[in-house]
């Protein structure tokens, strides 16, 4: 059993949920890897296969259970972002279905990316634990949800190592050993907002940890994506070396375990409006992220460039 999984079913989901994704489903016509999309190269381009809804603007996004499962928020510009509905489509005999309304999205997950293992969705939510009131902005958490062969399990938020009452925590990503990295507004931090993270040790979480500085700035430091081998950080920053609003940084670990200084993505991915969420797929090969240019305020378009611009922004030293 793999040590994603051993984390999960630590987390006391039982996989016997409904079939989300068995249901027959109108088709589009679009077929093929990504949607059928052509693969973009070391420029960002937009990834806009025509499912997108007109007049929306789309956050988060996902490739789950070897690409045949996309996952992406999307909605109506200027409305309340952070209850946008939650949609997947999926591979059906070399088709892709028509999107639908995902079933965990009465849970609000307005910010997610997928685990190494392409199976897991981890999320953040306004949601109470018994989904019946909806929290303060400051008080988010992450939860998880898995995608089996029956469909999705129930959601199951995570324990107090990770979560608090007080705070806000978002934007989790996980590494292959189950280490959990998140942004959190905590008094304890460096900045506003802080990149923390939490170590799995034999299937508990560790107290959360500050990543600290060079990673953490005053200037606050949000959507952090982890390697899957913990070999690199991209983060949403605003930093002198910026193009305008808030770009993609990457930081590279260093053998000792620290990290290296910010190193801005470059305008082949960077605008003057703000690039985030920002994150790998799973098979390694693409980068993705959302853009709100030209400005549209908390929504954006999803963009995608070929994930080799990150070995071709990794100092000489460490290639």
């Amino acid at each position: 059993m793999s040590g994603l999984r051993k984390i999960f079913l630590s987390l006391g989901v039982i996989l016997l949920m409904a079939a989300g994704c068995s249901e027959p489903d109108e088709f589009t016509n679009l077929s093929g890897p990504y949607l059928g999309q052509t693969p973009p190269g070391k420029t960002a381009q937009p990834f806009d296969p025509g499912i997108f809804f007109e007049g929306e603007g789309q956050g988060c996004s996902g490739f789950l259970y070897e690409g045949t499962v996309f996952v992406f928020t999307s909605n109506v510009r200027n409305s309340d972002w952070r209850l946008r509905p939650t949609y997947v489509t999926e591979m059906k005999d070399g088709r892709w279905t028509k999107p639908r309304i995902a079933p965990f999205s009465e849970y609000a997950p307005y910010n997610f990316t997928v685990g190494p293992d392409d199976r897991i969705l981890y999320f953040t939510t306004l949601k109470s634990p018994d989904k019946t009131t909806s929290m303060l902005m400051e008080q988010a958490n992450i939860w998880a949800v898995r995608l089996g062969r029956e469909g999705w399990t129930e959601p199951v938020m995570f324990g107090r190592s990770i979560n608090t009452e007080k705070y806000y925590e978002n934007y989790p990503a996980v590494t292959n050993d189950g280490t959990i990295y998140y942004m959190s507004r905590r008094e304890t931090g460096v900045g506003g907002t802080d990149v923390w993270r939490s170590r799995n040790i034999d299937g508990k979480y560790a107290e959360a940890e500050n990543v600290g500085e060079p990673v953490n700035s005053e200037a606050g430091d949000a959507d952090p994506f982890v390697a899957p081998d913990e070999s690199y950080l991209i983060i949403c920053q605003k930093r002198d070396s910026g193009f305008g609003e808030y770009d993609l940084h990457v930081y590279f670990r260093k053998q000792d375990g620290s990290w290296t200084d910010p190193i801005n993505m470059g305008e082949g991915i960077n605008s003057p409006q703000y690039e985030f969420r920002p994150y790998v797929t799973p098979d390694g090969k693409y980068l993705f992220f959302t853009s709100n240019r030209p400005n549209q305020g908390h929504t954006g378009n999803i963009f995608w460039v070929d994930a080799g611009v990150i070995e071709d922004l990794k100092p000489a030293s460490f290639k």
